[in-house]
Parts: C-alpha cells; sequence; structure tokens
C-alpha cells in the first residue's frame, strides 16, 4: 500500500495531529505544518523543500522580500525544532488498525516497527496482503495454501520404493525357476504373500500415522489461535494499566503555589492552583508578611525568604497531609540584609541568593551569596555582578545561572537590558548579549534547555508591559512571542508540563491584580485562567 504520508515532500497536513498546530508553524508556500524547518535571516520558517523550490525561480523571501537564497538559507533554532519534533502526529497506517499518536521525530522509527504496517504471505499461491503482526499466525495456522512437510513419512516412503524394487527383482528370479522347481515357487510366493501382507498392513500404519499427523497439525493450529488471542488480551490489559497509571499521575500532577506580595499592604496568604480543575486553594498563612520575597523547593520543602526582612520560614510538602492543614516553620538561616527585589536558585544543598534591595541600607546589592540551609548555617560572599541589581530575573541551567534585566536604583530610569550568565563553579560573571528593551519587575522561566522566556514587566518610564521574550543562551537570540492579554508589572510565573502560568502585578493604571493566564505552544495563545482569591503585587510563586 502507498503510504499516506510519503506524499508530503514538504509539510504534513494539519488534520493528521493530535492537536491543532498554530498558525506560526505552518509554511506559508505549502500552508501544511513545517517539515525541516529552515529560516531566513529575518526568522521566517518554511518547509526546506518549499524554499528550496521557490528559490529556482525566485531570489526572495515569499514572506519579507528581501534577498535570499539556497546558500543563505539557515536552520530553524533548536527550540522551533524541538517543538516541531514533540507535535504528535497519526501513524501512516491508521486506515489499517493503528490507533497511536506518536511524536513527529519518532515518526520514521516507529513506521519500520509498526504491527499494521502491510505484509504479504509468503505461501506460494496466497500472496495474500495483511498486517505484519498477523502475518506468522496467518501464514502457519490459517493460510489455504500453507504445506506440512513430515520428514518419517518421505523415510517410510523411500522404504516402500526399495521394497517394491526388490519385488521386483525377486519376481524375476522366480519366473526362471518356476519350470525347474514348482515348489519353490510356491514357497517364494507364499513368502512374496506374506511380504505383501506385511506391506499393506505397513501402508495401513502409514495411513493411521499421517491421520495422527494431520490432528497434531490442527491441535498447534488451535494452540496458535489461543497464544494470538492472549497476547491480544495481555496488550488490552497493558493499555488499561498504563490508563490507570495515567489517571493515578492526574492525581499527583504539580501544582502551583503563590504566596505573599503586595495589596495596599504587605500580604501573609498563600493559595494553589490545581491546573487540572482550573481552582485556587487557600493554604495556610506564612508567619511573616513579605513582598518581594523569593522561594524555592528543595528535599519536598517550599522555602520562602526575605520580603523586607532577612528571615526565613518554609512549608513540608508531604504527599500524605492535606496542604490545606500544614502550618509554615521557622528557619535559623537568614539572610544577608532585610532583602526583597532578589532572586534565589538552590544548588547543591545550599541557597544562592543574588542582588536585591537592602532595606536597612538603603541601597541595591551587587551580592551573589550562598547560604546553608542547614547547621550551622553559613553565610558567604561567591562573587558580585558587574552592576547592582533589584527587581530581576533568573533561570537556572546546570551549574550555571543567567541573570536578566532589572534596575540599578530606585530610580525608574535606572532600568537595565543587559544578561549575564554566573558560572557557579568558577564563581565568575560574564556578560552575554542584551534585550532588545529595557525592562525590571518581570517574570521568567526556564523553557527547555536552551531558552529563559521574561513576561512583563516595566520599561524605563515605569510603564507596564504585557511584552513577551524568548531568549537562547546558545545563540543569545531574542525572538517575540504573542504579548499576554494584561499588562503586568512585579507578576510572577511559573511552567507546569507544557503550560506557562503568569500571575497577579499591577496594570498600567496602577490597580492591584488577581487575574491568572496562560499560554501552550501548541496553540500559541494567552488564554485566561480563573482568578486567584487575592490580590497580588511583588509575590512569589513556586511549582510543587
Amino acid at each position: 500500500m502507498a503510504s499516506k504520508l510519503a506524499v508530503y515532500d514538504t509539510g504534513y497536513e494539519d488534520e493528521l495531529f493530535q492537536y491543532p498546530v498554530g498558525p506560526s508553524f505552518l509554511c506559508c508556500i505549502c500552508t501544511n505544518v513545517i517539515k525541516d524547518a529552515a529560516m531566513c535571516h529575518n526568522e521566517h520558517l518554511f518547509c526546506r523543500a518549499c524554499i528550496t523550490r521557490h528559490l529556482v525561480n525566485f531570489q526572495t523571501c515569499p514572506t519579507c522580500m528581501e534577498p535570499l537564497t539556497v546558500e543563505t538559507l539557515s536552520q530553524a533554532p533548536r527550540g522551533i525544532r524541538n517543538f516541531l519534533a514533540e507535535l504528535k502526529i497519526r501513524c501512516e497506517f491508521f486506515d489499517r488498525g493503528c490507533g497511536k499518536f506518536i511524536e513527529l521525530g519518532d515518526l520514521e522509527r516507529h513506521v519500520t516497527e509498526c504491527g499494521f504496517a502491510p505484509a504479504v504471505c509468503s505461501n506460494e499461491g496466497c500472496e495474500l496482503e495483511v498486517n505484519k503482526q498477523d502475518l506468522l499466525h496467518h501464514e502457519t495456522a490459517v493460510c489455504e495454501q500453507r504445506r506440512v512437510q513430515c520428514h518419517s513419512c518421505n523415510d517410510i516412503k523411500k522404504e516402500m520404493d526399495t521394497v517394491r524394487v526388490n519385488l521386483a527383482a525377486m519376481n524375476e528370479k522366480l519366473l526362471e525357476r518356476i519350470e525347474t522347481n514348482g515348489k519353490a515357487v510356491e514357497n517364494v510366493v507364499a513368502k512374496v504373500e506374506l511380504v505383501q501382507e506385511r506391506l499393506n498392513k505397513q501402508e495401513e500404519s502409514n495411513r493411521q500415522f499421517e491421520a495422527e499427523v494431520k490432528k497434531s497439525l490442527n491441535e498447534i493450529s488451535k494452540q496458535l489461535e489461543r497464544m494470538s488471542q492472549q497476547t491480544l488480551h495481555d496488550v488490552q490489559a497493558e493499555e488499561m494499566k498504563k490508563g490507570i497509571a495515567e489517571a493515578d499521575g492526574m492525581d499527583r500532577e504539580p501544582k502551583v503555589v503563590i504566596a505573599g506580595g503586595e495589596n495596599q499592604g504587605r500580604l501573609n496568604s498563600v493559595e494553589m492552583l490545581i491546573l487540572s480543575t482550573e481552582t485556587w486553594t487557600l493554604l495556610q498563612p506564612m508567619r511573616g508578611n513579605r513582598e518581594g520575597a523569593t522561594s524555592v523547593i528543595h528535599n519536598n520543602q517550599l522555602f520562602v525568604e526575605g520580603g523586607f526582612n532577612k528571615s526565613m520560614e518554609k512549608l513540608s510538602l508531604n504527599a500524605a497531609q492535606a496542604f490545606q492543614s500544614i502550618p509554615w516553620e521557622n528557619v535559623p538561616a537568614e539572610l544577608p540584609g532585610r532583602l526583597a527585589g532578589h532572586c534565589s536558585v538552590v544548588y547543591n544543598e545550599r541557597l544562592i541568593v543574588i542582588g536585591g534591595f537592602d532595606v536597612e541600607k538603603h541601597v541595591y546589592s551587587d551580592s551573589i551569596t550562598e547560604i546553608s540551609l542547614f547547621p550551622p548555617y553559613t553565610c558567604e560572599l561567591l562573587a558580585t555582578m558587574p552592576q547592582e541589581r533589584c527587581y530581576h530575573g533568573i533561570a537556572i541551567f546546570g551549574d550555571k545561572i543567567l541573570i536578566v534585566a532589572g534596575r540599578t536604583s530606585l530610580k525608574s530610569n535606572s532600568a537595565l537590558r543587559n544578561v549575564v550568565m554566573y558560572d557557579i563553579t568558577k564563581k565568575e560573571c560574564q556578560e552575554l548579549a542584551p534585550l532588545p528593551y529595557f525592562v525590571y519587575e518581570i517574570a521568567t522561566v526556564k523553557w527547555g534547555d536552551d531558552n529563559v522566556m521574561i513576561m512583563g514587566g516595566a520599561d524605563s518610564n515605569d510603564k507596564p508591559l504585557n511584552k513577551v521574550l524568548m531568549y537562547n543562551i546558545k545563540t543569545q537570540k531574542s525572538h517575540m512571542l504573542p504579548d499576554m492579554k494584561c499588562k503586568r508589572k512585579g507578576c510572577v510565573a511559573a511552567v507546569v508540563r507544557d503550560t506557562v502560568i503568569v500571575m497577579g502585578g499591577k496594570d498600567e493604571e496602577g490597580n492591584y491584580l488577581k487575574s491568572v493566564e496562560r499560554f501552550r505552544f501548541d496553540s500559541y495563545r494567552w488564554q485566561e485562567l480563573p482568578e486567584m482569591h487575592e490580590k497580588r503585587f511583588r509575590a512569589t510563586a513556586v511549582v510543587c
């Protein structure tokens, strides 16, 4: 059977995918989902086959109309290629019964192994086309052209042929002696009759043996059929177990916890979002009111640090207890000062705190400090950044921390757009390519292996933004994503599986927000989620 997908030398039809694919990932030439993504220097994406054929007759990009040749085409960024490779598409043998959706990157391997691929019976005179997984059963148990060879029967046949040859020779000798020795002839004839009788008995025995062989073959065929049915039953049972496991996994899905912030005063309230039900639940409040705090997850505990003070507290995330009833506990460790607007990550059992506003000294910090979360709760200065900063964003990539934007003083026009990579092992800072605009009070999340998403914030004129930017640490290039529905400064964000969730902040009219919105790359747009219980500005959030 000709492959239905093989005809797509360019893109894949959108209807073959499990979910609709956003328009940004459709080739503008063939209008299908992009295959082997290539792009011009303005980052317009095409199927490589489509744009190559286009450039035979035209030497410009069909989207921006700027000069373009096959040699100046470039490969799409890894983030886009990874995203396309993870899209789930139908198996090309779905019309033969394969109901699986396979990640596009695994499609070729799956097709070569798929049990629903066509296969032709090898029995002479049959040539029936069946599914590959059914071929053995058909050839050995079902096919009317199948043949069974019996080596024992062949041996018996050879013996019978030998006996017949010997009998013929004996008959010739008997005829020669008939005239001289009639009595001997009679004896020989009697012997011949005896041999013939034995041969008849042997042939009867052979017929019985052949019947027994046929009966055994029928039993083997029935056993093969029972084994095939049992295999199908086992597969169905495994699929059922997998479904139960997936359902059980949904009960333990990650949850977003947001804590503190400001709403006409500093807050100590805490609430939790369960994404599958899109519901918010209030948890036990923190011991202290915290604005501009930061938080991390470590050893199944949620730590919240600072927020116009130097103290820390933690919440145990024991799955055996209900989150709503677990109280917060004080942590003996302290920050190097009464900080707000700082950032933190956990690395090798230690908390690394970066920048922030020191309330007591009334200065912005350029420090990168390491704090032990366990006795003796030491605090050590690791390094200093090229400039002071507060209300910035960070993301950790292995043993490196990306430090993004922020501002250097209380003046709003002190906003930054620079990007710094701090190497934890070398204790060194390296300047990377800057962002395309000045911004602070942003929300940042790590996306994939090499990207960080930067959402909202305020510009150098203290105006809230709804911009969304993807920054790649390998190429040091920025790529704009669709704007959020609402302008937000001082918002927070979290990633739950393939969904980015942005919460709270303050809008362009100075209103505190309790609105929530999410972004999924498969739909490539922002959608509103149910609001939080409280309006929150400069809160802190984690996924637990």
